[in-house]
């Protein structure tokens, strides 16, 4: 049988391949804006329906609402247990101001080792490496233990109502696996003696939208102190939302492994939390910045709106702010938290959630593979690993409840100083080189899990 060692060659041999479909996706535009009709993912899964099937690869496209469609591909294993999911999502942000972007944003052109445009990294890489890892494996005729599958999904951008939700209310036994790997992680922390720490993010912070209704009385802007002018109210508001200071929290898994991972003096507690975080930030750099949203809630205000005509004292506020929770903290505590900041403003409080907080546990056989697999690819056995929790929201919410234990980890390129992806803004661009190696860590990934026998 086909080894590792020259599977992992195949993804070297096979690297204009992987840069040609991670164009081919880019070139198909599935611009999400979250109203209806949005999206065009269907197009993008008849392609990758097609890719697949020439290599041999049978696939279904699910839609949600028309062109709203959502790809799974299974390669059957022989005891179908234990099973892995491959989860990435093809829509895309929408782009602000193209005459800003160096290139077109849905040419795919390649400058200096990179690939630019839109959902070159967010989420196109990773259904690229996927889509490759299957492919390859299915080349060399690798028999698998488990199930295998793919799944690229519609509508992640917008809260995943008509892609990863949908599969996971209408479609469960489609995408309930032992194990699943998505977007969120997978970029390491460079330590000062030249090590690498990565972080499995096994969960994700909740994301919900608040909204303050404030109200003054209106009058005519040349006689004001006959209304009640509500912008003072909101700059009242906006203040005590900027004061906010919220409870540290370190009961996310990461605080327990940081003493041993960066030799600290103590444990780490909600009273030093902070401390901890500036400290580390000296050694490490602003990457570790990333603690602060793990070890608190964020309440952040985004959107403001007051008044209707320039003559007239506005009546009625408007303040949307975004909020991140942890993992056990609900509606009710982020009410609670609103209230008390609010406190004899008279505000009106409107809460949406839009993404639930869940988690995985750490130590499963899952992260002990992906420590096993990374050590092949990266070709170091002095890799430093602990658990993280994503400051986002992510698709992976929606398997968890279905007994799947998720991690969002998509490693790229582990060099220093390469430029920033960035995702959702102008001249988004992947790294062609972190291509190639995220190619090789799902393939050695799915090796550890269906293929190597179990201890």
């Amino acid at each position: 049988m086909t080894s590792l060692d020259q599977l992992l060659a195949r993804v070297e041999e096979s690297r204009q391949e992987i840069i040609a479909l991670e164009q081919r996706l880019v070139r198909i535009p599935t611009i999400n804006t979250g109203v209806m009709p949005t999206g065009n993912e269907t197009a993008l899964c008849h392609d990758l329906q097609d890719f697949l099937a020439s290599e041999g690869i049978a696939s279904d496209v699910l839609e949600s609402a028309p062109r709203r469609g959502n790809l799974l591909a299974t390669l059957a294993g022989t005891e179908r247990t234990p099973s892995l999911l491959l989860l990435s999502h093809t829509d895309v942000v929408p782009i602000e101001d193209e005459s800003k972007w160096r290139f077109p944003p849905f040419s795919a052109t390649i400058h200096e080792g990179r690939i630019y445009g839109r959902g070159s990294a967010d989420c196109k890489a990773l259904l690229t490496c996927q889509a490759m890892a299957m492919v390859l494996l299915r080349r060399a005729g690798v028999p698998l233990r488990g199930d295998l599958t793919l799944c690229a999904v519609a509508d992640e951008e917008t809260g995943g109502a008509y892609g990863a939700g949908w599969l996971a209310a209408h479609h469960p036994e489609r995408v309930g696996a032992t194990y699943a790997i998505n977007e969120g992680g997978g970029s390491p922390l460079h330590l000062p003696d030249g090590r690498l720490l990565y972080l499995i993010p096994v969960g994700e912070k909740g994301r919900l939208e608040v909204t303050l209704t404030l109200k003054g009385r209106s009058a005519h802007a040349a006689a004001p102190w006959r209304g009640d002018n509500v912008t003072f109210k909101m700059a009242e508001a906006l203040r005590r939302l900027q004061a906010y200071e919220p409870a540290r929290d370190v009961s996310a898994e990461v605080f327990r492994h940081l003493p041993e991972l960066f030799a600290l003096a103590e444990e780490v507690t909600a009273e030093n939390v902070d401390e901890v975080i500036a400290q580390l930030k000296e050694t490490v750099g602003d990457e570790i910045d990333m603690l602060r949203g793990v070890s608190r809630l964020t309440l952040t205000p985004t959107i403001v709106r007051a008044g209707v005509k320039s003559n007239n004292v506005p009546e009625t506020a408007t303040i949307i702010c975004d909020a991140r929770t942890l993992p056990h903290q609900d509606v009710a505590y982020l009410r609670g938290e609103v209230e008390r900041i609010m406190d004899g403003l008279d505000a009106q409080i409107a809460i949406q959630q839009t993404a639930l907080s869940n988690a995985s546990p750490y130590d499963t056989p899952f992260a002990a593979a992906i420590r096993r697999a990374m050590a092949r690819v990266i070709g170091r056995d002095d890799l430093l690993w602990g658990p993280g929790l994503t400051t986002g929201f992510t698709d992976s919410r929606f398997l968890r409840p279905l007994g799947t234990v998720v991690y969002n980890f998509a490693p790229g390129n582990p060099a220093k100083g390469l430029p920033l992806s960035m995702a959702h803004g102008t001249d988004e661009s992947v790294d062609i080189e972190g291509l190639v190696i995220g190619t090789k860590a799902m393939v050695a990934l799915i090796w550890e899990l269906l293929v190597t026998p179990s201890d």
